[in-house]
C-alpha cells in the first residue's frame, strides 16, 4: 500500500495471471463467464421485453419510459442474484469436485511438513469493547498454538482509537494478555496518534514499518476470529500458488442476540455458502477483497496497492473508504490473482445486532461504494474489476430506482393509461410469474437441498426446523426490504448531494437493551410515508391498492418492527433460527465464549467509574501509568506549554474529567510528564482537594488488594 508510484499507472495492460495449480486458466474463466453472463443476460432480456410489451399497448407515455428505464438495471441485479444462487447450488453438489477448489492443493502429508513463512496478523481497532478484542486475540492465539505453528505467526493490535478510556483499556489489556500467554514478542500493540485515512491508513502503517519482514499478511476486523488450522491452511495455498494475491474466506456470522441478528446470522449460514460457490465459479481469479478474514501477499500488495486520494472533495473525492475492493482491482491489475475460499468452518465474525445499526453501516459503506463511481473509468483495470466496481454501486443505487420504479407505478395506476395488466395482462403476469421466481426459487432450491442432503444438520427434525426458519425470515426480510430502500435512496443522495459521513465505532452487541426513542425518531418519516401512500393508492384503484400494500405496509410497520426485531428475546428455544456454531462451536468458539462469559461475570464499576475506567487505571495505578508513560513519545521541546498541562491536570483533579472537554483528556494523556504527575498529585492531595469522582475512585481502588494491577484489570471490583 506504501508505493510512491502513481496508483493507476502501473502499466494500462492486464498480465495475465501465472500458470499455477488451482488457479484459473483464461479458457477456464472465459467459459464460466459466458455461461454465467449469458443466463444473466438472457432472463434480463426476456423480462424488459415482457415489461415492454406490457407498457407498449397504446403508446408510451413519459412515466412508462422511465419505468422501462430503471426496470432494465433493477431486473440485471435480480438476474445476477438469481443465477449466482443456482449455479452454486450446482457447484455444490456436481459429482466431480471443482478443479479450480484450491483446497485440493493441500495434500495429506502437508501437516507433518514445516510451514516456511513468516505471516502477521493485524487487528485494526477504533474505539472497540477492550475485552472482546483481546479476547478474540486470545483464543485465536490458543488455536495457533494447538496446530504446532504457532512461532510462524505474530499479532499487531493497530489501534486508532480517539476514546482516551478505550486507548488506556487497550494498552493494559495489551500487557496482561501477554504477560497471561507468556507471548511478549509474539502480540504487538500500537497506537497512532492522528487516524490518518482511517483503518486503510492504519494497514498502510503497518506495511511501510513492519511489512518487509514478513511475507503473508491475515487482515482480521476487531469482531474476527478465524482458527489456527485455517490459517495455516491459507499459508500453504498461498505458498503453492505464487500467483495468488488475495485469498479470500467466506466469514460466517456468530454470536448474534437479538432477533434480527440472529435471523441475518442464520440466513447467511443457509444462503451464504451456495451464493459464495457461485461468485467463485463466475469471479474467478478477479474475485473482491473484503477488508477482513483474508490472506494477503504483501511484497505486491505493498508495490502496486497504495491508495491515493480521489480528485475532488468528499464524498465521491478524497480518501477511498471502501479500500477493499479497490486493493482487489490493483493485485489483479498487476497480475496477481483474487480469490475466494468458499469454507464453511474456521473464519468467523460479527454482524449489526439492530436495524438501526445496521443503516449506520450502510451509511459508511453506501459513500464507499459510491466513490468508485469514477474508477469504473480509471485505464488499465480488468473488465471483471469494472464489473465489481459496478455491482458495488449497484447494490446502493438499486434502492433509489427501485424506489423510482414505484412512483412511476403510482401515476401510472393514477393515469388514464390504466391500471397495469388491462392493457396487455397475458404479458404482465407471465412477468409477475418470472419475478416471483427470480426472487424465490433459489432460497427454495437451497432449503431443499438442505432437507435432501442434511449439508448443515444431520438430524431430519433440524433440518425441518431450518426450513421453517426460512419461511419466517423470507417475511422479515419482506418487511425489512421497503425501510432498506428508503434509507439507502437517502443515503445515495446525501452523496450525491456532498453530505460526507463521519467515521464511528461500530455497536457489535446491543448492550443496554432497546432504546424505544432512536427508533422512533428515525423511523416516523418512513411511517408517514406509507400511510399516504396507501391513503392515495386507496383514492387510484382496489387494484392498486393491493400492489402497493405490501410495500406500504412495511414502511407503516417500521418503528414496530425496529423495536421488535432489536429484542434479544430469541426463538432459539424452540429451535428457530440455528446454526451449526451455536449448537456444536469450533473449539476456538468455544474459548473466545468461555473467557467472554468470565468477563461478563465479574462485578463492575459504579457507572462514572465504568465509563472512565482507562482513565481511573492510568490515574491511580502505577503499573498501568508506568506503561502508558513508556509507550509515549517524548516531547521534542519538553518545556512548551507547562503551564497549560498544569492548568489542565488541576482542573482534572480539582474539578473532575467531566469538566474537561475530550481533546483536552487526550491531549493530557499524550504528554508524558502530565500523566506522571498526575498519578503522583492524586495519592499526595488531602480528600478536600479532590473531586468527588477521584475520592469514589481511591476508595474503590483501596479495596483491591494485594495486586491492585491484576484486580483493577481483570476484576473491576466493586464497592
Amino acid at each position: 500500500m506504501m508505493s510512491k508510484r502513481a496508483p493507476f499507472s502501473i502499466g494500462a495492460r492486464t498480465t495475465q495471471l501465472a500458470s499455477t495449480a488451482g488457479l484459473p486458466s483464461p479458457a477456464q474463466a472465459r467459459m464460466r463467464r459466458t455461461t454465467f453472463f449469458a443466463f444473466t443476460l438472457l432472463g434480463t432480456i426476456i423480462g424488459t421485453y415482457l415489461m415492454f410489451l406490457m407498457l407498449q399497448v397504446g403508446g408510451f407515455a413519459w412515466f412508462e419510459i422511465i419505468l422501462l428505464a430503471v426496470f432494465i438495471p433493477l431486473y440485471y441485479q435480480l438476474n445476477c442474484g438469481f443465477w449466482t444462487a443456482l449455479i452454486g447450488v450446482w457447484m455444490m453438489n456436481r459429482p466431480k469436485p471443482d478443479p479450480l477448489d484450491l483446497l485440493r492443493t493441500i495434500s495429506k502429508d502437508d501437516p507433518d511438513q514445516p510451514l516456511g513463512a513468516s505471516t502477521a496478523i493485524i487487528i485494526p481497532v477504533y474505539n472497540e469493547d477492550p475485552s472482546r478484542v483481546f479476547e478474540g486475540i486470545r483464543a485465536v492465539y490458543a488455536s495457533l498454538k494447538r496446530t504446532g505453528k504457532l512461532e510462524h505467526f505474530d499479532f499487531f493490535i493497530l489501534s486508532d482509537s480517539d476514546d482516551s478510556n478505550k486507548w488506556i483499556e487497550e494498552e493494559a489489556t495489551w500487557l496482561e494478555l501477554c504477560r497471561q500467554l507468556n507471548a511478549f514478542g509474539r502480540i504487538f500493540y500500537r497506537k497512532r496518534r492522528k487516524p490518518i485515512n482511517r483503518k486503510s491508513g492504519n494497514v498502510s502503517d503497518f506495511c511501510r514499518r513492519w511489512g518487509k519482514r514478513y511475507r503473508y499478511m491475515i487482515v482480521f476486523d476487531a469482531d474476527s476470529v478465524m482458527s489456527g488450522s485455517l490459517m495455516v491452511n491459507l499459508v500453504r495455498i498461498m505458498e503453492k500458488n505464487p500467483g495468488l494475491g488475495i485469498l479470500q474466506t467466506f466469514p460466517k456470522q456468530i454470536g448474534a442476540e437479538t432477533l434480527l441478528g440472529r435471523v441475518m446470522q442464520f440466513s447467511q449460514c443457509l444462503y451464504g455458502p451456495a451464493f459464495i460457490a457461485g461468485l467463485n465459479y463466475w469471479q474467478c481469479g478477479e474475485a473482491n477483497f473484503w477488508g477482513h478474514n483474508a490472506i494477503v501477499r504483501l511484497a505486491p500488495f505493498i508495490e502496486f496497492c497504495a491508495l491515493p486520494p480521489l480528485p475532488g472533495r468528499e464524498p465521491f473525492g478524497g480518501h477511498i473508504m471502501s479500500h477493499d475492493f479497490v486493493e482487489a482491482a490493483l493485485m489483479r491489475k498487476a497480475g496477481y490473482a483474487v480469490r475466494l475460499l468458499p469454507t464453511n468452518h474456521g473464519s468467523y465474525e460479527e454482524g449489526p445486532p439492530t436495524l438501526l445499526d445496521t443503516l449506520k453501516r450502510d451509511r459508511r459503506w453506501c459513500q464507499g461504494n459510491m466513490q468508485h463511481f469514477w474508477l469504473l473509468f480509471a485505464k488499465g483495470w480488468h473488465p471483471m474489476s469494472r464489473i465489481n466496481f459496478f455491482h458495488g454501486i449497484m447494490s446502493y443505487v438499486s434502492s433509489p430506482l427501485w424506489l423510482v420504479f414505484l412512483l412511476m407505478a403510482t401515476v401510472m395506476g393514477a393515469s388514464d393509461q390504466g391500471v397495469i395488466g388491462q392493457q396487455a395482462k397475458f404479458s404482465g403476469e407471465l412477468l409477475l410469474g418470472l419475478t416471483i421466481m427470480f426472487i424465490f426459487m433459489p432460497k427454495v432450491i437451497i432449503v431443499l437441498d438442505e432437507l435432501f442432503t442434511g449439508r448443515i444438520f444431520k438430524p431430519v427434525k433440524l433440518r425441518i426446523l431450518t426450513a421453517i426458519s426460512s419461511i419466517l425470515d423470507t417475511f422479515i426480510f419482506t418487511l425489512m426490504a421497503p425501510i432498506m430502500m428508503l434509507f439507502h435512496t437517502r443515503f445515495v443522495i446525501f452523496t450525491v448531494l456532498g453530505k460526507g459521513v463521519r467515521w464511528v465505532a461500530q455497536r457489535r452487541k446491543l448492550g443496554g437493551g432497546i432504546d424505544w426513542q432512536e427508533p422512533i425518531m428515525t423511523f416516523a418519516g418512513t411511517t408517514l410515508i406509507g400511510i399516504a401512500w396507501m391513503v392515495l393508492a386507496f383514492f387510484i384503484s382496489s387494484q392498486f391498492f393491493f400492489w402497493i400494500a405490501p410495500v406500504a405496509v412495511a414502511m407503516i410497520l417500521s418503528i414496530p418492527f425496529a423495536i421488535t426485531t432489536s429484542s434479544n428475546r430469541s426463538l432459539q428455544r424452540l429451535g428457530l433460527f440455528l446454526t451449526p456454531e451455536e449448537l456444536t462451536p469450533a473449539p476456538v468458539l468455544l474459548s473466545l465464549s468461555e473467557h467472554l462469559d468470565e468477563v461478563k461475570d465479574r462485578p463492575k464499576l459504579q457507572p462514572e467509574l465504568e465509563q472512565r475506567f482507562g482513565l481511573v487505571q492510568v490515574g491511580l495505578d502505577p503499573y498501568v501509568n508506568g506503561l502508558h508513560v513508556s509507550l509515549l513519545r517524548r516531547r521534542k521541546n519538553p518545556n512548551h506549554s507547562r503551564e497549560y498541562f498544569a492548568h489542565l491536570r488541576t482542573k482534572l483533579i480539582t474539578q473532575g474529567p467531566a469538566s474537561l472537554a475530550s481533546r483536552e483528556l487526550t491531549a493530557i494523556l499524550y504528554d508524558a510528564d502530565t500523566v506522571v504527575h498526575l498519578h503522583y498529585e492524586l495519592w499526595s492531595s488531602s480528600e478536600e482537594t479532590l473531586a468527588p469522582f477521584w475520592r469514589i475512585a481511591i476508595r474503590q481502588y483501596n479495596l483491591v488488594a494485594p495486586n491492585p494491577f491484576t484486580h483493577l484489570l481483570s476484576q473491576k471490583v466493586t464497592d
